[in-house]
């Protein structure tokens, strides 16, 4: 088996600190406090610097990572010309989620797109902890129905929207997993997600910019006014924020 690919910084925290900051993540916070208490037991918090490698693609997924902060983006390859953005994860969700289908092989090549950090918790443990917290696997398939739906949107939204309409729908997603108004982003990444060139995409954030819904200086965007951002996506992202909420128990 090749060993998946984690030279990631352990960052000590004390027991109420971990659960402090598992609160942050969406399918943890939906659980009561004591399964949560079992479910944190030998977890680690760990560093996701932005371009760390988590899971090649069909490679073994070893571990789950449960983003407090930060973004993850899922790439599939179709061919040897290049590879295309099949979704990304946040503070919504979780990294690995193929374990809880009862197949440890990753969806794609999993690469931290914005920095942040993330609770880790073995596959195996994740295996055990799934036949005997019923609680967790509730919230894990309703969290894989989520998934499922936000990645179809996404494939209407890509065939039928603008990329006005598509950018800002990445950027306000974005804006909700990374947990911060600033996070770093190039126009060739947010091209390829939207599977457009990187001149529209230029064009797109230059009229955000001139409006004032963001900002963008040296690979970074800042929203600065999110309502105003909001005017310009399609409905999907009000579909795709919906379907999430119904990981809430």
């Amino acid at each position: 088996m090749v060993p998946m690919v984690l030279s990631l910084h352990y960052v000590n925290r004390s027991v109420d600190a971990v659960l402090e900051r598992a609160r942050c993540n969406q399918i943890l916070n939906a659980l009561p406090d004591e399964a949560l208490h079992r479910i944190l037991a030998g977890t680690t918090v760990r560093d996701l610097p932005r371009g760390r490698r988590l899971y090649r693609e069909d490679g073994p997924v070893e571990a789950l990572y449960f983003p407090v902060h930060g973004v993850v983006a899922i790439l599939t390859r179709a061919n040897e010309s290049g590879e295309t953005v099949m979704a990304t994860v946040g503070n919504e969700g979780a990294v690995g989620v193929s374990v809880a289908m009862g197949v440890p092989r990753a969806f794609g090549r999993d690469l931290v797109q914005v920095p942040g950090q993330a609770i880790v918790i073995g596959a195996k443990r994740f295996e055990e902890l799934l036949q005997h917290e019923q609680q967790l696997s509730l919230v894990m398939h309703r969290y894989l129905y989520a998934f499922v739906r936000e990645i179809l949107q996404a494939c209407t939204c890509n065939r039928l929207h603008t990329t006005e309409e598509r950018c800002a729908r990445w950027l306000l997603v974005a804006h909700d997993r990374a947990g911060t108004d600033q996070f770093a982003l190039t126009q060739n990444l947010l091209a390829e997600m939207l599977g457009t060139r990187r001149a529209k995409i230029n064009l797109a954030l230059a009229m955000f910019r001139r409006v004032g819904a963001v900002q963008y200086v040296y690979r970074r965007i800042t929203v600065l006014d999110r309502k105003l951002l909001e005017s310009f996506s399609c409905p999907c992202y009000g579909l795709i924020r919906q379907a999430h909420e119904i990981v809430k128990l």
